[in-house]
């Protein structure tokens, strides 16, 4: 693998996209100097939406890193008292309002408890969706505030979300994510499919209305990777990207398929999906 004289940021910090003006832009960095350059000089991470990317000139490679040793630094995990007094408290929860709407309050205590649905004050009625491994380590969790009537995420005046371990303000933490709901996956019958979605809130969803399969989420487009989909390869997972996504997904899967995954790359929503970006949930909860 070659190291490239610039490079996209590797942190999550985020800039306003010079072309659709979200907080969605990632920089380019110097590898040399550490600096960015200049603030137009990106690529926007709405990929489908925007597709905003300008290219840094004369990006040369400095080094050939394939036999290269790069040790990763450890990540950094979250007590699990976090996650238990986030459920505590009471506070009203706009996702979990909106859930209520179309499910009985069995079924939605049911998938609270399941998924660890916590609550924040970050912002009043906000969501915490835990990122918990296999192994019960709490890696770290998204803040979201939706709409409680809609179910839609408040994106403005700017969009409502952010990281637990920004939130708390813990210094000097490795961010490794996993998989949302990957946590329940020692509680699965491997003859059962697992079946993965983009967003949390459609994994959640589509867990009540199909409960004999797993459901989880990458969380981002991004996130459908091997290192995060390691734990299942031993299991028939099906994949559901969203509308327009698909491309991109089954190219992945069959790329996996070939180290040993048993992975199937659905078309239900490039078919039958009528807005580009729907997912599942958008699909089944407009029949209900």
């Amino acid at each position: 693998m070659i190291m490239y004289k610039y490079s996209l940021d590797s942190t999550s910090k985020k800039f306003t996209c010079p072309n659709c003006r979200r907080k969605t832009f990632v920089r380019y960095v110097d590898n040399v100097s550490s600096n960015y350059l200049e603030e137009t000089i990106g690529r926007c991470d709405r990929e489908s939406k925007c597709q905003y990317h300008l290219k840094p000139h004369g990006n040369k490679p400095l080094v050939n890193i394939d036999n290269i040793k790069i040790c990763e630094p450890e990540p950094t995990f979250i007590n699990f008292n976090y996650v238990s007094n986030s459920m505590n408290y009471d506070s009203h929860n706009n996702f979990i309002f909106y859930l209520k709407q179309y499910f009985s309050d069995s079924q939605v205590s049911e998938v609270v408890g399941k998924y660890f649905i916590g609550n924040s004050n970050h912002w009043s009625g906000a969501t915490i969706f835990w990122q918990i491994d296999e192994n019960g380590s709490v890696h770290t969790g998204k803040v979201m505030l939706y709409d409680m009537y809609t179910g839609r995420r408040i994106k403005k005046p700017y969009s409502h979300i952010n990281w637990i371990h920004k939130v708390y303000k813990i210094n000097h933490f490795v961010l490794q994510q996993c998989l949302f709901g990957i946590h329940n996956l020692k509680n699965h019958k491997k003859d059962n499919a697992v079946c993965i979605v983009e967003s949390e809130k459609t994994a959640i969803i589509m867990s009540i209305i199909c409960p004999n399969y797993l459901w989880l989420a990458t969380g981002s487009k991004a996130n459908f990777k091997e290192k995060l989909l390691k734990p299942l390869k031993n299991y028939k997972v099906i994949v559901y990207p969203d509308k327009s996504e698909f491309e991109d997904w089954n190219k992945k899967a069959q790329y996996l398929n070939k180290k040993g995954f048993n992975f199937s790359c659905s078309r239900f929503l490039e078919d039958k999906g009528d807005v580009e970006g729907a997912d599942l949930a958008d699909l089944f909860l407009l029949n209900t």
